[in-house]
């Protein structure tokens, strides 16, 4: 041992590690350790309670046999023990050897705190070790992150309350095997003596409750104090775990898979994998059959995924509306199912470049180069995906960003180049995309949207801007309504006209402090007056029932 910091871990008990400074050394006589600081734990050194050293030395964690005090010395405000020198120690390497695994049962929650983004994002401890963790997190938050990613911070946060945050970087993220959840590997940055000794408790800590769990036999071990929750927030976890009703219901339950595989998608993206055949067209035929059981409530589905990134809900949107357009105008099947497809993935090239580009709310001529690459880095990552019409992928996805005046990207190709497919997704993909904001720019209600389509002819073919509104409405479903009385509703369901007949009332303009909960159908719609407009969910903090 050296002096300097380190830590007192008592022999009984929690075995927490208290800070303390070993002051003076007399090599193979004794040890000065100076406990000034904690003098909550002098009641139990006097008691006699065994206890052991951790400190650092040449980059590793030494921990010494137990230790006994032999000698109190007190003197100017300070408080002194004297112990043996210890005659045996464990010198304990730093990564891999001791990587912690957690068992079924075991939660430790993280929060990773990423620069640039406004939410946190929340996951689980997989595994621990004096350099790193992994970290298991849903596939919509694995899908903001990329390699190399400096974290603001980590959080450990364990049943028993006790959390503290850590320095880090991301070093991969990968998918599980059934694409159903993702892992963050982290690297630990510069962590302090202080903060190694704490991460090397919680290794010791896990690897004992992971063994304890594991035993079928044999006296039993002392469970960790790190895993004992208070009884309040064990009854708080069991009613969270109580299942909520999904908005949207059984149709949007499905549509979340759809939304995982673009997630997972992007994971894959990322780490420089191709598009996956096989999954894609799952998701594409899920997205088929959904259409075929119930069109209007496929297109509610689409509104109710709000925990989806904007990128996520952009695809889906586009994805279910090409659906249902290319239904509605008699396409062949394997043709509609590679424009399904095509939409489906058709902006996933954006995860691929710097976040600054999607963020920023002004571009230079550089940058705006630079993002118009997005079209061609997914168009790169098809060639798996051999069942894919390359004359739709041409289409859908090489030229939904074309103008018929020849100001779009990425070829600026003009009125007589466009086919019939890019003059559609051109439509969908602005009718979309300019309902959701976006850096210094607030979300349009669906009457700007319409008028901007209209009042750009030369650049929007204004067939399909008129095949769009007759579809979808002057109010979509999934739309929030504003009604003459004042009323906010979740458009539902369309009459024959592509009027709403179904709607869910959330609340009230001239009482907005007062949320209500009324679904409302057919005749009993006049109640509520003429509707105005469609507005922006955002602004009253909805989201759909």
């Amino acid at each position: 041992m050296r002096p300097g910091g380190a830590s007192l871990c008592f022999e009984t008990g929690d075995g927490a590690p208290w800070p303390v400074v070993v002051m003076d050394v007399e090599q193979d006589v004794a040890l000065s350790v100076d406990v000034s600081a904690v003098r909550e734990i002098v009641p139990r050194l006097r008691r006699g309670e065994p206890f052991h050293l951790m400190g650092q030395a040449d980059g590793a964690v030494i921990t010494t046999q137990t230790l006994d005090v032999q000698e109190w010395r007190e003197s100017d405000a300070r408080l002194q023990v004297v112990c043996d020198y210890p005659q045996a120690a464990s010198l304990l390497h730093r990564r891999s050897s001791f990587r912690a695994s957690l068992r079924a049962g075991m939660e430790v929650a993280v929060t990773l705190r990423v620069a640039g983004e406004d939410t946190p994002f929340e996951g689980r401890l997989g595994n621990l070790s004096m350099g790193g963790c992994l970290v298991e997190l849903p596939l919509a938050a694995a899908a903001a992150l990329k390699p190399e990613q400096v974290i603001d911070s980590i959080r450990l946060a364990f049943p028993n309350q006790r959390h503290f945050e850590l320095p880090a970087c991301v070093r991969h993220v990968r998918t599980d095997e059934g694409w159903t959840q993702a892992q963050a590997g982290c690297e630990f940055a510069d962590l302090s003596p202080a903060m190694e000794r704490l991460v090397w408790y919680c290794v010791k800590e896990i690897e004992r409750e992971s063994a304890r769990s594991a035993m079928h036999d044999g006296r039993p071990l002392e469970p960790s104090s790190l895993f004992q929750s208070p009884r309040e927030t064990q009854q708080k976890a069991a009613r969270q775990r109580q299942t909520q009703p999904q908005p949207g219901g059984a149709v949007a339950v499905r549509l979340q898979k759809v939304a995982d595989y673009l997630n997972a998608q992007l994971v894959q993206l990322k780490s420089g994998e191709a598009v996956a055949s096989t999954q894609l067209s799952r998701s594409t035929d899920t997205l088929l059959t959904l259409w075929q059981q119930d069109r209007q409530a496929l297109l509610y589905a689409v509104a109710c995924l709000r925990d989806e990134s904007r990128l996520i809900q952009h695809s889906l949107a586009v994805a279910v509306r090409m659906l249902d357009l290319g239904q509605s105008r008699g396409l062949p099947s394997e043709r509609l199912k590679a424009v399904v497809a095509c939409a489906l993935v058709h902006d996933l090239g954006k995860g691929l470049l710097p976040d600054s580009l999607l963020r920023d709310e002004t571009l230079s001529d550089a940058e705006q180069t630079q993002l118009h690459r997005h079209v061609g880095l997914i168009r790169e990552r098809l060639g798996e995906c051999r069942w894919l019409d390359e004359d739709v992928a041409a289409q859908v996805i090489g030229m939904a960003n074309e103008r018929l005046d020849g100001s779009g990207y990425p070829a600026g190709l003009e009125s007589e180049s466009l086919p019939t497919l890019a003059r559609m997704m051109a439509v969908v993909d602005v009718a979309d995309v300019m309902t959701r904001p976006r850096p210094g720019r607030a979300a349009w209600t669906q009457r700007d949207v319409y008028r901007h389509l209209f009042t750009h002819a030369d650049a929007f073919d204004n067939t399909w801007v008129q095949r769009y509104i007759r579809r979808f409405g002057v109010a979509p479903i999934g739309s929030l309504a504003l009604y003459a009385n004042g009323a906010l509703a979740w458009v539902k369901h369309h009459d024959a006209r592509g009027n709403p007949d179904a709607v869910h009332v959330v609340l009230n303009t001239h009482s907005p402090k007062r949320r209500l909960d009324q679904p409302l159908s057919g005749p009993d719609l006049d109640q509520l007056g003429a509707l105005k407009d469609t507005v922006n969910s955002a602004r009253y903090r909805l989201t759909p029932v």
